[in-house]
């Protein structure tokens, strides 16, 4: 997953900057959407009818909640095209992440980095929340999952943060150290055995 992260907008009124080239949300803005599609893991069509009931979290800057924000099937229906409205306090926070893991349809995990990710920067604590599941295409909660970084295409190497954080339903938070995000692009690998390895590449922002 690619996810450019030019310098936010100024900010105005109650809401934040956001970073409108990447398609990202505005910090805690009402009215917000993303839309994405759905995959039936057993034959690679596109999952209509599904039901995020007890299956859909947020994340905002480490701390998971269940979506409280309204999912709609596309019309017109049969193409697997779903949108979700978030709420405004659910774009509170830098880092935003929303996991669906609905019956029938692959895990699926959305990253919104509100003001960006800060270039060799700590303080205040940046996040990478992710999703992991399996090949099969469940979600994996009890995924021991294994952090390789790089910048600017170098060598892949161990990540240096605090231990990946399982936020629990297959969703997990990592903590990037400042060197590791002191690159124009930041690359974080999250792989587990017998799950689907995910990956960031993320421009970075001053």
């Amino acid at each position: 997953m690619m996810i450019n992260s030019p310098s936010p907008p100024p900010q105005s009124g109650g809401g934040g900057g956001g970073n409108l080239s990447d398609m990202s949300l505005q910090k805690n803005v009402a009215g917000q959407n993303t839309t994405f599609v759905a995959i039936n893991p057993s034959n690679g069509l596109p999952a209509t009818g599904l039901s995020f009931v007890g299956a859909a979290w947020i994340s905002k800057d480490g701390v998971q909640l269940p979506a409280g924000g309204t999912f709609t099937e596309l019309p017109p229906t049969g193409k697997g095209i779903y949108n979700y409205k978030f709420t405004q306090s659910e774009t509170n926070a830098n880092c935003v992440s929303l996991f669906v893991a609905p019956v029938g349809a692959f895990p699926l995990d959305m990253i919104f980095l509100t003001s960006g990710l800060h270039r060799n920067s700590a303080s205040p604590q940046q996040h990478i929340t992710f999703g992991m599941s399996s090949v099969s295409g469940v979600a994996d909660p009890s995924a021991t999952v294994t952090v390789e970084v790089c910048q600017d295409g170098g060598s892949l190497s161990a990540g240096g943060g605090p231990t990946v954080a399982n936020l629990g339903n297959g969703q997990f938070d990592y903590q990037p150290t400042a060197g590791e995000t002191n690159g124009a692009n930041c690359n974080f690998s999250f792989s587990s055995p017998g799950d689907v390895t995910r990956n960031f590449s993320i421009y970075t922002v001053p």
